[in-house]
Parts: structure tokens; sequence; C-alpha cells
């Protein structure tokens, strides 16, 4: 018996198994629903492969392809064993177009933070040092990656690395889908909500953002186009709960309302490295250094808000701010006001409100 061939391009539930596309890739099963299409375990020239398959909106098929050749050639550089990203792909049918990547096995970050909530200050800080390495390497290749979020960024079950997934939907992948996603907001810079192409700048921004989001369980809030908006430290969010106030100021630099102020991707993943090695030290180290012992003001300590008018160059009068409230609401002084802020800062958001792009089956407890 022949093996399957590619079935007309009309609407249809999943691929069979054995089902050839492109003449190439054979389906070995189905991974599941992602929020742009079907993904499949697939096999191909050159072993295992993850294969997507998205309908495409009305009109852009023909096109499809020179910006498949384009994005290709665009992360050739910048690809890696932890920088997951389209290797191949073509046109399935008249409307639907098919992606090819590297296989892993794992969960996302979303999917971690619901099942066993927030990191502790050193896992949340090595996880976003190693999204930030990731990013370094592809912005010297002249790649910014430009979706950041914690979807997209995936947790290996076989080695002690972050990974992260980008299949280029801010570098025009999304004008292509019939079913594009919407821009996760809380993890866009300023100038991203804006529609301008991505930057790296853009990247420090969005690590920042995951990390905020590691250690608190929820995304920072998320800014409107054209709004200069301050990020709040994590350990006012979460002050009674251990995140570490010397975290703040790394946060809050690299989530600067103005690209020039942000760390680059290789400084912050330095600065994350420094601050990981801090919460490794033992109890001898840390009185030899003169660092309070865990769990003492080295944790439990929030940030002071006057720090963020040392972060902007203002001064600050004692009456001028007031802690952050029972309801997470920081009273702004008419200094911060002056800098066409809004009336409040929320310090506390939901989880990641718009829908995924990857959604891996369920993470169970073992």
């Amino acid at each position: 018996m022949s093996a399957p061939t590619d079935p007309p391009a009309a609407k249809r539930g999943p691929l069979v198994p054995g089902t050839v596309i492109d003449g190439r890739y054979r389906i070995t099963g189905v991974l599941g629903q992602w929020r742009i299409g079907v993904a499949y375990r697939a096999t191909g020239p050159h072993g295992a492969h993850t294969l997507l398959l998205a309908p495409l909106a009305k009109g852009r098929a023909a096109t499809f392809r020179d910006w498949l050749r384009g994005e290709i050639e665009r992360t050739r550089g910048a690809r890696s064993n932890a920088l997951i990203t389209v290797t191949d792909g073509g046109l399935h049918g008249e409307q639907e177009g098919f992606l090819i990547l590297d296989p892993w096995r794992g969960h996302s970050l979303l999917e971690e933070i619901k099942l066993d909530g927030a990191f502790s200050n050193e896992r949340a800080c090595r996880t976003c040092e190693q999204i930030a390495r990731q990013a370094a390497k592809a912005h010297a290749t002249g790649l910014a990656l430009g979706d950041l979020r914690p979807s997209t960024v995936l947790l290996s079950t076989e080695k002690p690395e972050a990974l992260v997934l980008d299949m280029g939907m801010a570098r025009g992948l999304s004008d292509y889908l019939e079913a594009a996603p919407s821009p996760a907001t809380a993890y866009c810079s300023p100038e991203r909500i804006l529609k301008v192409p991505p930057s790296p700048a853009d990247d420090v921004y969005a690590i920042g953002a995951l990390l905020y989001f590691l250690l608190t369980e929820r995304a920072p809030a998320a800014g409107r186009p054209g709004e200069s908006r301050l990020a709040t430290p994590p350990s006012w969010a979460k002050k009674d709960e251990g995140v570490a106030r010397y975290i703040d100021p790394v946060v809050l630099r690299a989530m600067s309302p103005r690209p020039g102020d942000r760390h680059t991707a290789a400084e912050l993943a330095d600065a994350l490295g420094a601050l990981r090695e801090v919460f490794q030290l033992s109890p001898a180290a840390r009185e030899m250094l003169g660092l309070p012992q865990d769990p003492g003001p080295f944790r439990h300590e929030p940030t002071s808000p006057f720090f963020l008018h040392d972060i902007l160059g203002v001064p600050a009068a004692p009456e001028s701010v007031s802690e952050p409230s029972v309801d997470g609401i920081l009273e702004l002084s008419g200094e911060f006001e002056a800098l066409n802020l809004p009336d409040g800062v929320r310090l506390l958001q939901t989880i990641d409100e718009e829908p995924p792009i990857v959604t891996p089956p369920p993470r169970r407890r073992p």
C-alpha cells in the first residue's frame, strides 16, 4: 500500500499518522492544538521534527514562501539547542502553511508557575540569565526575538536549561496567519506596543518582565500605546514572601521606559549571574562578606519607594511618596504625575492574560 499523500486544503481534523507533507515529512503523531494551528511529531530528512500546520490568512499564501525563505536565512546564525527557530516549511494545499522546528521535551514557564507557584530568587535569576544569554547570542547575529512571553519560554525535561521558542511571530509570521495570536502586552516594551519592528532593547524589557513574573506569579502591569510607565519593583508585590530587594534595580533597569536606559542582553545576563551567585552563598560566606543571613532583611525588606526617585533622577520629599497600600496601589506624588504617568500603578495583574502561542499537554505533579 502506498503512503498517504497530502489531502486537499479544506477544513479538516488532525492529520493521521503516516500522512506525508511536501513529500519529505511523515506525520508520526499529534502533539496538540496550538494557538495558531495543530502541532505534530514528524520525521524527515534530518530525523525527528516538530511540524506545525497553520491556516493562512486569505490572499497571503502566495507570498508566504518568500517570507519563510527570508526567516530561515535570518535565524540561521542564531539557531542553537536552546533557541528553537524555523528550519524549513512551505505550503500544504492552497491555504495552509507548515513550519518545521527542532523537537524538544518540556513545558512552558506558564505551566510551571500555574502548577508550582513562584520561583525562588536564585532559580528566577538563573532561568532569566539563561534566556538573556540566548538573547545576547541572537543579538550578536543581528536577530531580535520580539516575542518573549511565559508560553514561549520552555523548561527542558532533559537538561537544566531554559529553551526559547521563536517562530518569527514578531518578524512577520503574524501577518500571514488566519488566527494570529494577540500581543503579550505585559511583556511588550512601550515602543513595541506602538508596533515598531522588534529590537534588542525590546527583548531586554521582556526578560525583565519575565523575571517579575517568575518572582511574583503575576505579569507586570501592561502599558498602553504611547504611555511611559515605570515598572513596579517586584519586592513590593510580594514583600512578605521572600523577594530580595537586590533584584529590584535589575528589573527596573531592564524595564526602563526608555530603550537607551536598559541593559544590553549580555549586561543583563551578567547582572543576573552575579545575583545568582550571591543567593547561593553559604551562611559562612555571607558572614564573611557582611551580608545579612537568610531569611533576614536580605530577602524580606522591600525596596524603599524613594528608590524610584533615584532611578528617575528627581528629588523626593519625605511626604511625597507613600508606602504601597494594602490593595496594591502606589499613591503617586506630584513629581511622578509631572512625568505623565497614570494616576496609580497596579502591582498585581492576572497571569499572562493573552492566549498562549504554545499549549502543551497539561503538566501534572509526579
